[in-house]
């Protein structure tokens, strides 16, 4: 299944085009070359690995050990009586991935059917087999007729799903909590329960962002019960909910519009803890992925001339870019999870011309002082 010839694997120090301080330097690329190149999302496993997911023309899945070894692939079978109606239409999607208590992986995304998409849960046992292909009806409710999983993470001693659901008429943002195994334990529409009166304490709570309309996002703070404790609509083209390396009750978002970025640093109340700050030198984070360091630093992951990383200061300032090696050809970096406080595997998908090119990429990346 699994080839690595000569140049799949590049261990090298590259000097970041950054002086103010710091750079970026990229320690080691790895390519898998037997995998569609739609990458989409990487998680860490309880034991130190990785799992990627994307999709071809079905949804995939790659596990491997801490250096990247590959350990299995999961492809969701193809139906061969589905017609999508297009070859670049997927028929199905693998938009996130969690390792449960019990060893198993958990993925989450959506399948297409007949025009519209159902929701798809996949549990794998620790060997990449098929234990469990999930679909349900949202609040058990046939009448709505699409669904989809657009993230999945770990919460408090479980797993939370964040989707979305249609009933033809009107869209709704839903919500599915799960044991550490992969049970259902609740789920809630988040758009039809009214906030939180100020002062009520309503538990341990998330923030995600959604769409609103055009040219606006909504913010929103709920807990797991679905209610809503806080809500705010940004304005901008793009937004961006930066990760944080360590725990923090702020929430940071970049919000883009007109090739500016504006950093929001939001309360628990979504409200402004400082003024809004402009990012200086513009950066396009394709697939929304960024993390707020320790130091207030801000790490971007996206697009330049190819897949890149831009790291920018507590003050706003980009101090280093970096351009991934070319012979990889990518629209973008499609994520990356944080291995130690500098310290990054990131991931994208390959398109270059030359096929022994093509696959998965997984490059690890350090932040350095510069002396």
């Amino acid at each position: 299944m699994w080839r690595m010839g000569i140049g799949a694997i590049a261990g090298f120090l590259v000097a970041s085009c950054g002086n103010h301080g710091k750079s970026i330097t990229v320690d080691l690329e790895i390519l898998l070359p037997d995998v569609k190149p739609r990458v989409d999302a990487i998680a860490r496993t309880r034991d130190g690995g990785f799992v990627v997911t994307g999709f071809g023309a079905t949804a995939w899945a790659v596990a491997t050990d801490s250096h990247g070894t590959p350990l299995w692939q999961f492809v969701d079978p193809i139906d061969g009586t589905m017609d999508t109606g297009s070859q670049s239409v997927p028929q199905s999607e693998f938009h996130g991935a969690v390792s449960l208590a019990n060893g198993n992986t958990l993925l989450c995304g959506g399948k297409y059917k007949g025009g519209q998409t159902d929701n798809l849960l996949v549990i794998l046992d620790r060997q990449g087999r098929l234990l469990e292909r999930r679909v349900q009806a949202p609040n058990d409710d046939s009448r709505f007729i699409h669904s989809k999983f657009y993230q999945c993470f770990l919460w408090q001693d479980g797993v939370l799903l964040l989707g979305n659901t249609n009933d033809g008429t009107h869209g709704y943002i839903w919500l599915v909590e799960l044991d550490a195994n992969g049970l259902k334990k609740r789920q809630a529409f988040l758009d039809t329960t009214p906030p939180v009166e100020a002062g009520i304490a309503a538990g341990p709570s998330f923030v995600f962002t959604a769409w609103d309309s055009k040219d606006n996002f909504r913010v929103i703070r709920a807990n797991e019960k679905g209610e809503t404790i806080a809500k705010r609509v940004l304005t901008g083209e793009f937004i961006v909910q930066l990760r944080s390396i360590v725990e923090s009750n702020k929430t940071s978002i970049l919000v883009y519009r007109a090739d500016k970025a504006t950093l929001y640093t939001l309360d628990e109340r979504l409200q402004d803890v400082k003024p809004p700050k402009e990012i200086k030198g513009y950066f396009d984070p394709q697939a929304g992925r960024g993390y707020l360091l320790a130091d207030g630093s801000v790490m971007l992951f996206g697009r330049s001339s190819n897949a890149s990383i831009s790291l920018v200061s507590e003050q706003g300032n980009t101090q280093a870019v970096r351009a991934f090696n070319p012979k990889y050809n990518s629209f973008f970096v499609s994520d990356a999870v944080p291995i130690s406080s500098d310290q990054f595997v990131t991931v994208r998908g390959s398109i270059s011309q030359d096929p022994r090119d093509q696959g998965l990429v997984m490059s690890w990346v350090t932040i350095k002082e510069n002396k």
